[in-house]
């Protein structure tokens, strides 16, 4: 199956309103085509064995240099959402926990009879959203390190080893470990939360099913206010969730990962800086050497 078809369905179950800040696969794809029906940018190759390898880089061609502007600012959006998305979760985070706490409290003052339903729902509604910004996550870093591929694949050039450890590494969407971390707390949550539920009844019901990526949307239809339309998105979602893993790890680059996970600040991203000049810095540590000129 195709990455863009794969990218298409993330989104499709994924929150209207994150749909523009996916990484453009398809608009790459077009500036690539665009470089390649460039009769200024011959294949490298060629270049190199006419010994004027420097003539043919990139950043003396026009489509190259749009090419590289288009993934720049497509990397500098999804960074930004993600960022943005992580925080939105974290203070939905803390709403959960305040209605778990008001499920807690001795007194429960006020607590409406449906409250247990709606923290229940509450929170697998959160949870549905955390696995989303990590399926988010996944497919971008995804199309980054595929869209390169592509370009090297149609060009000549190697960039595509260079751009990922230098510029996509130390985004927070290719390392996330506070996501992960309220992922992995949600799942505490929802037991919590459960526990209370049955106090509150004076009934001590069957053991609702875990909360975690293993989940299915049957076994989460058995929660009280679940409506279909949420188990049906669930079941979606944690499918993608399993492809999409199994796709980042065709596109994981040790040396990449290495960059990520480092705790000092890896160095400026050379296709941050925006002029032109900027992707000639980026062709020289990445492009293949020219040959010797016959003499």
């Amino acid at each position: 199956m195709k990455f863009g078809h794969d990218m298409h369905r993330v989104v499709r179950v994924s929150d209207a309103e994150w749909a523009p800040y996916f990484m453009q696969y398809k608009l790459l794809k077009k500036c690539i085509k665009q470089i390649k029906a460039d009769p200024s940018s011959p294949p490298v190759a060629e270049c190199c064995e006419r010994g004027d390898c420097e003539k043919a880089t990139m950043a003396k061609s026009a489509p190259e240099v749009a090419f590289f502007r288009a993934l720049r600012f497509e990397l500098q959006k999804s960074a930004q959402f993600f960022r943005q998305a992580e925080l939105v979760l974290e203070v939905r985070r803390e709403r959960v926990r305040e209605a778990l706490r008001q499920l807690q409290d001795e007194d429960r003052l006020g607590l409406l009879e449906d409250a247990p339903d709606r923290a229940l729902r509450a929170c697998v509604t959160y949870y549905r959203d955390l696995l989303l910004l990590e399926n988010y996550a996944i497919m971008n870093y995804c199309g980054f390190s595929k869209i390169l591929k592509k370009h090297d694949k149609q060009t000549g050039f190697t960039t595509r080893t260079q751009f990922m450890r230098v510029c996509v590494a130390p985004q927070p969407f290719t390392r996330y470990p506070r996501l992960m971390e309220m992922i992995r707390e949600a799942e505490d949550l929802y037991r919590d939360i459960a526990a209370a539920s049955d106090r509150i009844r004076g009934t001590r019901s069957v053991d609702p099913p875990p909360l975690s990526p293993s989940s299915s949307s049957q076994q989460l239809s058995t929660l009280g206010g679940v409506g279909a339309a949420e188990t049906d998105a669930l079941d979606a979602i944690l499918n993608l969730r399993e492809a999409a893993s199994r796709i980042r790890e065709g596109e994981e680059d040790p040396d990449a990962a290495a960059a990520a996970a480092a705790p000092a600040a890896a160095a400026p991203c050379p296709a941050f800086a925006g002029p032109a000049a900027d992707l000639e810095r980026l062709h020289k540590t990445t492009s293949p050497p020219p040959k010797r000129a016959r003499t």
